[in-house]
């Protein structure tokens, strides 16, 4: 522990040299668990630890804890000596940075100042004061402080991108496409000027410019997670425009192979599991790479066209390249699960669960493997464990629910979970995803589920997914309805056959109408191969 202890101080007193950026997920990693470890040893030693409260309201913030970030970094500032101006003002920017993301610009923006009073030449504070005060459109004054950042630094890129988007936001369009242009040629081999340049495309609305950035970072940075992330965003939003950047980027240059992966990635995200299979396949067919996550892929979207025998397959193969990967054994169990093999099906899960007993995805899969084999409350035993792992996730109670009611016939404990959908705060980007009208339609409340109808068809986002959703919704109490927007999400391009085809024990599931004619004649239409295979 001593040596451990001795390593990780040294950490802390390095801590406030810098200011970090958020990187969601990083709790997991064992390196900041045991720094966690010592912060908590060394605060219990000296509640007044300035620098400690500091470090971890750091890893708090870069693991997206801000409430626990805050609470620490109030500390860190409350026992900060007034003499040590330097430190002092980044500990502000840290908490500016908090506040932020906390959506309370005001506080940020007074800390930003309290920073700036400290250290005039702060460049991170004068950046992010920048950035503040252009985004609440007070641009005079975000000129200052990029104007002041140029004085430091006349080839400041964070500068020239500011002062690019003011001129964007100002409808002067030709200057500010002038100043990212010399924004990037400062650094034309980062993919961050890239990445920085594409939000601000995006912000004009030149979207084939912006895809192409994200494109070009992506490359640059051998698929840079952060481009990869911001294109899988665009995306959702203009997912035709990024489909036809990719399309004319592939044209260009057909042997780059990560290009293919992103398509492929983009595909998979939309449901649309041919198209994605399609990438992945010509990944491997043209040798481009030859990783674990490709055959991975690649079995994933096999699973969803219903093809069980090619996708374990894969799986199998990225198992043999990385056999301790919780994800790949889950995969397996479920295509095992598909191809109605119960006892390889359970093998695998049994394995997932032994790499990560937490994985919420494992535990609802072992409920759905226990319902199939009629072990019901072996099944509540797992969906419980999903709950517990995940409260303010809906889907877990769904499927409890849904036992609950239709098996067991334990309608108030159905009726409870039902009802703690309906009260789970929402913060999912897209409103379907909230699973709300389901719930009010197993509860019988089809006035509130068309409320809710409205609600998501009304919204801005409206993926085909949801056309998907709506249709489980009505196929209880009304079969024309329910394959209306299964027809609806089939001509957007919904492409899960998987779930279409035999997905059961969850009210979010087509089951009800699967014996119609004319839920046959649509999934004849849209997947006729599939289908005859089936014949």
């Amino acid at each position: 522990m001593g040596t451990r202890r001795n390593y990780m101080m040294g950490i802390v007193l390095l801590g406030l040299s810098v200011v970090p950026a958020p990187v969601w997920g990083a709790s997991d990693d064992d390196l900041v668990n045991a720094m966690m470890e010592v912060y908590a040893e060394e605060l219990a030693a000296n509640p007044r630890d300035y620098r400690t409260y500091y470090c971890r309201a750091a890893a708090y913030f870069s693991q997206g804890n801000m409430d626990m970030a805050l609470a620490d970094i109030n500390q860190a500032i409350k026992y900060f000596p007034r003499k040590e101006k330097e430190d002092l003002s980044r500990t502000y920017l840290l908490r500016s940075r908090i506040l932020t993301l906390k959506g309370d610009d005001k506080s940020a923006l007074t800390d930003l100042n309290s920073a700036l009073r400290l250290v005039p030449n702060l460049r991170q504070a004068l950046k992010d004061r920048g950035d503040l005060l252009c985004r609440l459109g007070q641009y005079d004054l975000a000129k200052i402080d990029y104007n002041n950042l140029l004085r430091l630094d006349t080839r400041n890129q964070s500068a020239y991108l500011g002062l690019a988007r003011i001129e964007a936001h100002q409808g002067a369009t030709a200057h500010a496409q002038e100043l990212l242009e010399q924004a990037v040629n400062f650094a034309p081999q980062s993919a961050e000027s890239y990445l920085g340049r594409s939000e601000i495309y995006r912000e004009m609305g030149l979207l084939p410019e912006a895809v192409d950035d994200l494109l070009h970072a992506i490359l640059l940075d051998d698929g840079q997670s952060r481009a990869m992330q911001n294109l899988i965003e665009l995306s959702r939003e203009s997912y035709d425009e990024v489909i036809a950047g990719l399309n004319r980027n592939i044209e260009r240059s057909p042997r780059q192979g990560m290009l293919y992966y992103v398509r492929g990635s983009v595909y998979k995200a939309h449901d649309d599991y041919a198209a994605s299979w399609r990438d992945w396949d010509t990944i491997l067919e043209e040798g481009f790479f030859n990783l674990p996550t490709i055959y991975y892929n690649r079995a994933y979207c096999l699973l969803h066209l219903g093809r069980f025998d090619e996708a374990r397959a894969d799986i199998e193969k990225a198992i043999e390249k990385d056999g301790r990967n919780v994800e790949y054994y889950r995969l397996l169990a479920e295509i095992e699960r598909g191809a109605g093999h119960w006892v390889a099906a359970d093998q695998a899960i049994r394995k997932a669960a032994v790499y990560d007993p937490t994985n919420v995805e494992v535990c609802l899969l072992r409920g759905l493997l226990a319902c199939d084999e009629k072990f019901y409350p072996e099944a509540l035993g797992h969906y419980g464990e999903a709950v517990t792992l995940s409260p303010a996730s809906p889907y877990p109670y769904l499927l409890r629910a849904y036992i609950q009611e239709t098996v067991l016939n334990d309608k108030a404990a159905a009726e409870a979970d039902y009802r703690k959908v309906l009260t789970l705060d929402d913060h999912s980007s897209f409103l379907g995803d909230n699973f709300k009208g389901i719930a009010w339609a197993r509860l019988h409340r089809l006035d509130e589920a068309a409320k809710w109808e409205q609600q998501l068809l009304a919204s801005e986002r409206v993926r085909p997914v949801d056309y998907f959703y709506l249709a489980c919704m009505y196929a209880p109490t009304d079969t024309v309805k329910s394959l209306d927007c299964l027809e609806k999400a089939l001509q957007q391009g919904y492409g899960d056959y998987y779930r279409l085809r035999f997905d059961e024990h969850s009210p979010v599931s087509l089951q009800p109408v699967r014996h119609t004619t004319r839920y046959a004649a649509l999934l004849k239409r849209y997947f006729p191969e599939l289908e005859s295979s089936k014949e």
